[in-house]
């Protein structure tokens, strides 16, 4: 029950993370969130492969869908400063749950 919490909300949040860059309306700012795509993604793809293959595609997909909705909201709500500094928060919690994610023992 752990490990899935901590993947599932590991993959909304980088959910977030890229959806909200995505609806960035600063280009400075845009270029600012690079790092934080970058990571996102490709350690989000890595996180939903192994989740699809351990807790099945309807909670991936569902984990993938449950970060969009908040980004849309606070990128309309929010400046690009905010939202940006609102990226990278939800980043950097995102990278403590990697953390604690990628400890859990290898099912076998």
């Amino acid at each position: 029950m752990g490990e899935a919490l901590t993947y599932l909300s590991t993959i909304a949040l980088f959910s977030f993370v890229t959806s909200a860059t995505a609806l960035m309306r600063h280009e400075m700012m845009l270029l600012a969130c690079i790092p934080a795509v970058f990571v996102a993604l490709i350690m989000g793809f890595v996180m939903a492969i192994y989740t699809q293959e351990t807790f099945g595609w309807p909670l991936t997909v569902a984990a993938l869908a449950v970060g969009v909705p908040p980004a849309w909201l606070l990128a309309r709500r929010l400046r690009p400063k905010d939202l940006l500094i609102a990226i990278y928060l939800v980043w950097a919690v995102a990278l403590v749950l990697v953390l604690v994610a990628v400890g859990f023992p290898d099912r076998s």
